[in-house]
């Protein structure tokens, strides 16, 4: 039992020592390497907390650029229903300017028509008068009335 007493005693004078000697000559750098640990830790932790307003961040700027495009987007929407309503009033303005052209047309053979007739039937009247004239002077001078 003396013998393990001894044991137990050169062995924590050992384990003393050494742990001595971690300190004189291991003692200098590990601090350094341990603040730098824990300074990358706390760096790590914290780029890791601010990962979500990070992602928030990229979230809303996803939404506006999303926004903005959506501005143009319903702008031509709009732009091509408008187009496509200017096209159909295009249309019925053609097609009323057609008939309307169809209409002045037949009111111009109408009144064209219409002047032919009052032309000849002034033509007639006059040819008419002067016919009897004409026809009743001839007869009255073979009568011998002059």
């Amino acid at each position: 039992m003396a013998h393990h007493t001894y044991r137990l005693a050169f062995y924590s004078r050992v384990v003393c020592a050494v742990i001595a000697l971690l300190f004189i000559f291991g003692g200098a750098r590990v601090p350094g390497a341990y603040a730098s640990y824990w300074d990358d830790v706390y760096q790590g932790f914290e780029q890791f907390s601010r990962l979500p307003s990070d992602v928030y961040q990229l979230k809303e700027s996803y939404r506006q650029t999303q926004d903005e495009l959506q501005k143009p987007r319903s702008s031509i929407e709009a732009y091509q229903e408008q187009n496509a309503g200017l096209l159909e009033q295009n249309r019925r303005l053609t097609d009323t300017v057609t008939e309307l052209k169809n209409l002045q047309t037949q009111r111009d053979q109408t009144s064209h028509r219409n002047k032919v007739l009052v032309i000849t039937a002034v033509i007639l009247l006059a040819g008419y008068f002067v016919g009897t004239r004409l026809l009743r002077y001839g007869m009255r001078r073979r009568s011998g009335r002059y």
